[in-house]
């Protein structure tokens, strides 16, 4: 009975793990690629800031609507095609981008097709097979599957600028598109029945608190009319309005403050290699300490990051930066797992990939008006400031269901 706990690291649920966080860096990385487009794009169509910044938007829309549907599709079809579709469906809209014309291209190929890509690769479908393997350890093996948001927008940040200044951009499409592609015949050659298995929760565990006990198995029509639901989503809509509205701006305001293009995406990069760090330690952290101590101190830190970035002023204030690229990437994404190690725990069943996939469309949609509404703040203003303050009032409201809501605050 000791070892229960330790045995869940076994060698195929460690190949689990890995296996998802290597489909999160590709599922990541396309959307994230994105803000070194701002600049190309403006000047070659000459589309203001909020014209381009919509393009991210609709991404960041479908990927949030698509949750839903990417659970219910692996709740019936599993990972291994649903995985396969969103690879198709990535590389087809980079390719689409690099043909594009004109701005209704961009928003099917880089909106449509890249957002659903990202949710058929993302949090929803690898957080539901994780804990098929995981039940004690859950947070911190969801922890490292999340932390692929950072190497996904390092790689697709680093990688896409160095082929953009000897490619262009739309060579860079096109190449990664097809990179992309390449990969779906390793993944249907995996094998599948093995990864899909889960392991069994051990009796040990069986006994759960009544408010947990009355969640489980419930139906997505039954989950929506919890309170935990709506604060699950809401934590993820106001924090990704505050955290999008600063990472679509981030290489250009960088840029425009002294920075050359390479200087900028790579700085911002950097805050990727923080991400796993961040992450993991979060998830290590929801074992041992005060759930929701963890997470408030999620928002402290990224609060501080973006002040960080607010004080920027030139070459002379890199220090600014690396304050901005520690507290900033050290906190970003470390919402998801402390949300889905309470959703897993609170929704655990047959339709817990559904449940999250509605919750995680909160995500989507706050990415897509954060995103928009701080190129349309911009145009109006033509400053920062307004934009660094709306992110910091979406922080302090996003932590907010972590306090009031009884079912979430319980989960400390």
């Amino acid at each position: 009975m000791p070892n229960r706990q330790t045995s869940e690291f076994s060698g195929m649920a460690l190949a689990v793990v890995f296996l998802c966080f290597c489909i999160g860096v590709i599922g990541r990385m396309v959307p994230e690629h994105f803000p070194n487009l701002v600049g190309p794009l403006f000047q070659e169509f000459g589309w203001v800031r909020s014209q381009i910044a919509s393009i991210f938007s609709v991404c960041a829309l479908a990927t949030g609507l698509s949750g839903p549907v990417a659970g219910f599709l692996y709740d019936r079809m599993g990972p291994r095609k649903l995985y396969s579709i969103g690879l198709c469906f990535a590389g087809g809209g980079l390719i689409i981008a690099g043909n594009a014309t004109g701005i209704w291209h961009f928003y099917l190929g880089l909106g449509v097709a890249v957002g659903f890509a990202a949710a058929c690769c993302g949090n929803v479908v690898n957080s539901a097979l994780v804990s098929r393997w995981y039940h004690a350890k859950l947070p911190l093996a969801i922890a490292i599957v999340f932390s692929s948001l950072g190497a996904g927008s390092f790689l697709g940040l680093s990688l896409s600028q160095i082929l953009i200044t000897n490619l262009g951009w739309r060579s860079t499409e096109i190449v990664m598109g097809f990179g992309i592609l390449a990969i779906i015949p390793i993944i249907l050659l995996l094998p599948w029945k093995k990864l899909n298995s889960g392991r069994p929760i051990p009796s040990s565990q069986d006994a759960v608190s009544p408010s947990v006990m009355a969640t489980q198995n419930m139906s997505l029509k039954q989950a929506m009319k919890t309170p935990s639901f709506w604060g699950f989503a809401s934590v993820f809509f106001v924090t990704a309005n505050g955290m999008y509205s600063i990472v679509i701006q981030s290489v250009t305001y960088l840029i425009e403050k002294g920075m050359t293009p390479v200087e900028s995406s790579f700085n911002i990069g950097l805050t990727g290699l923080f991400i796993p760090v961040g992450m993991i330690s979060c998830g290590y952290f929801l074992t041992r300490f005060n759930n929701i101590v963890v997470a408030l101190g999620t928002y402290a830190f990224t609060m501080i990051g973006v002040a960080f970035l607010w004080m920027f002023d030139g070459p002379s204030h890199y220090w600014a930066v690396i304050g901005f690229i520690l507290f900033f990437g050290l906190t970003m994404g470390t919402r998801g797992p402390v949300v889905g190690s309470f959703a897993a725990k609170i929704f655990r069943g047959k339709n817990f990939g559904v449940i999250y996939g509605s919750i995680t469309t909160g995500g989507g949609l706050g990415a897509a008006s954060g995103s928009f509404i701080s190129g349309w703040i911009y145009d109006i203003s033509q400053s920062y400031e307004a934009v660094f303050s709306f992110s910091l009032i979406c922080l302090v409201v996003g932590a907010l269901p972590f306090l009031v809501i009884p079912t979430i605050r319980n989960q400390a």
